[in-house]
């Protein structure tokens, strides 16, 4: 909607303070949606008062209607659209990354592909992902993690349409492992790994 990245954010905490709060029921009200929505949007408002934050309000809800995510009336209820809905697919799948647990089960979830050349793009953005997700790259289209992680390395497969080329398998043996759990004790040190 807006090339403001800030503006983007607020109308993300918008989408999902609608989806997650109990305002959806009845469509998202005005004279409770600011109240509603100052812990999420405190952070990029700190510096108005009660009046500004109500125009800024006002102002973002406009523009998220007239950009298609809200339908109906500012003052009577408004509700997410279909777009909205898309949007909210788009930052849950943004989102994505691996769940460290409290201690590592000795498993090693290990991701292989062979995309060919003509889904570079595909393939590229698959590494990107994985790399974000919290992956580590163990050869060049090997990535590993030592967490659960089968539903989300398929979601995002089928997010790039390269799933029939992806494959997920675990693993208790892997030669050289040190380096790898040190790596990741680092990365995780929240997670016992002896």
């Amino acid at each position: 909607m807006s090339r403001n990245p800030t503006t983007s954010k607020i109308i993300d905490e918008i989408l999902l303070f609608g989806v997650t709060g109990t305002a959806l029921a009845g469509g998202l009200l005005a004279p409770n949606l600011l109240i509603a929505l100052d812990k999420p949007l405190r952070k990029f408002w700190k510096h108005l008062d009660q009046r500004e934050k109500e125009r800024e309000l006002q102002r973002v809800i406009y523009g998220m209607k007239a950009h298609g995510y809200l339908a109906g009336e500012y003052e009577h209820g408004l509700q997410l659209t279909q777009k909205a809905k898309d949007r909210l697919l788009q930052i849950e799948f943004d989102s994505l990354t691996v769940e460290p647990q409290n201690a590592w089960d000795k498993q090693w979830r290990i991701v292989i592909y062979d995309i060919p050349e003509a889904r570079k793009a595909a393939r590229n953005a698959l590494t990107e992902k994985l790399r974000a997700y919290g992956c580590f790259q163990l050869q060049k289209s090997t990535w590993i993690t030592p967490f659960p992680c089968r539903k989300d390395i398929a979601a995002i497969a089928a997010n790039y349409d390269v799933d029939s080329y992806v494959t997920y398998f675990e693993a208790t043996n892997l030669d050289n492992a040190a380096p790898l759990i040190k790596r990741f004790q680092k990365k995780y040190p929240h997670t016992k790994f002896s």
